[in-house]
């Protein structure tokens, strides 16, 4: 049922360019010595965060990078190395789409949604092309057909982080970010009245729920570990009252602080009234400690509206005013 009203917990694919390969998953170490990557950290979301690699329910392995890199410049060796490579790419800016195929580094079909510097729209013997896909769609569509990924719209995907293996550290990668998060925040929500499956996504709305005072709730997290760590909470909560439906959604950010005459015009009181504790060692630990808090500050406001300086909204249907 969750959610209706919106985006909420899906990434929306506009203006930006993005490309993408795939092989099937028993071939993933062959894959990352073949571009030199290796693991280093977890994302909750495959848009904006460099290169990122997930497995598919479909036995795929889809590797992910933003307008920095054109990965399908690299299918013909990514095939010599893996045997069978599918690959996109989207320039959302040109309504710009197309799709590759390569086996053993040959070119097995290319479709894209026009020509491109001489180059016809289609190659090599075609699979079947989904009929509800137009033109813009068809080469998304038709890559979504045979390995089961759509740049921001699969849903249930566990993100791990990537990097070059000439930048990536060489520290011991640390414990698993979303194994923490299972380990330390589902039985929290579950005491707070949540449900959810056993492995719930915990980057999805919809996914962990419970319903309260008529209102249907979903809680889900943004996070990332590695370069950066943290866990982002954001909520839903939405009722239907004849036949009307109302809502919003939001999520709990740093405390917006009001500061008086006196500390907008004295650099070292703002100073003191801005800063920030060092950041801790434990950089799990703490985005996981930060997280509990966070919970609690949407709960108390899911649960009774009572305001926080850390809750924000940024979407709410009907519209007021």
């Amino acid at each position: 049922m969750l959610p209706v009203g919106g985006c909420a917990g899906r990434v929306i694919v506009m203006g930006l360019k993005l490309s993408w390969v795939a092989v099937k998953a028993e071939r993933r170490e062959a894959l990352l010595a073949c571009l030199g990557l290796e693991l280093a950290g977890e994302v909750s979301q495959e848009v904006g965060v460099g290169l990122v690699m997930a497995e598919l329910p479909s036995g795929w392995l889809v590797l992910v990078g933003d307008a920095s890199d054109d990965l399908l410049d690299e299918l013909p060796r990514v095939s010599e190395a893996c045997g069978e490579a599918l690959g996109a790419e989207i320039i959302d800016t040109e309504s710009f789409t197309r799709a590759k195929a390569y086996r053993d580094g040959r070119l097995q079909w290319s479709l894209a949604s026009e020509e491109d510097q001489g180059e016809p729209m289609s190659m090599g013997e075609l699979p079947p092309i989904p009929s509800e896909a137009d033109e813009y769609e068809a080469p998304l569509a038709l890559a979504e057909s045979l390995c089961g990924y759509r740049a921001g719209e699969t849903d249930g995907l566990e993100w791990f982080r990537l990097a070059r293996r000439a930048t990536a550290r060489t520290s011991p990668p640390e414990i698993s970010l979303r194994e923490a998060m299972r380990g330390e925040l589902l039985p929290l929500l579950q005491d707070l009245g949540w449900s959810f499956p056993s492995r719930p996504a915990m980057a999805e709305a919809g996914v962990i729920t419970r319903e309260l005072h008529g209102r249907q709730q979903s809680i889900w997290f943004d996070y990332s570990s590695g370069v950066e760590t943290y866990i982002n909470v954001r909520f839903l909560s939405q009722e239907v009252n004849d036949g009307e439906e109302s809502g919003l959604s939001g999520g709990v950010g740093p405390p917006r602080v009001k500061l008086s005459f006196w500390q907008r015009f004295s650099w070292k009181r703002l100073s003191e009234a801005t800063s920030h504790p060092p950041p801790s060692t434990d950089r799990i630990g703490a985005a996981i400690a930060k997280a509990r808090e966070e919970i609690a500050v949407a709960d108390v406001y899911l649960r009774g509206g009572v305001t926080d300086s850390r809750i924000y909204i940024s979407h709410r249907w009907p519209r007021r005013g």
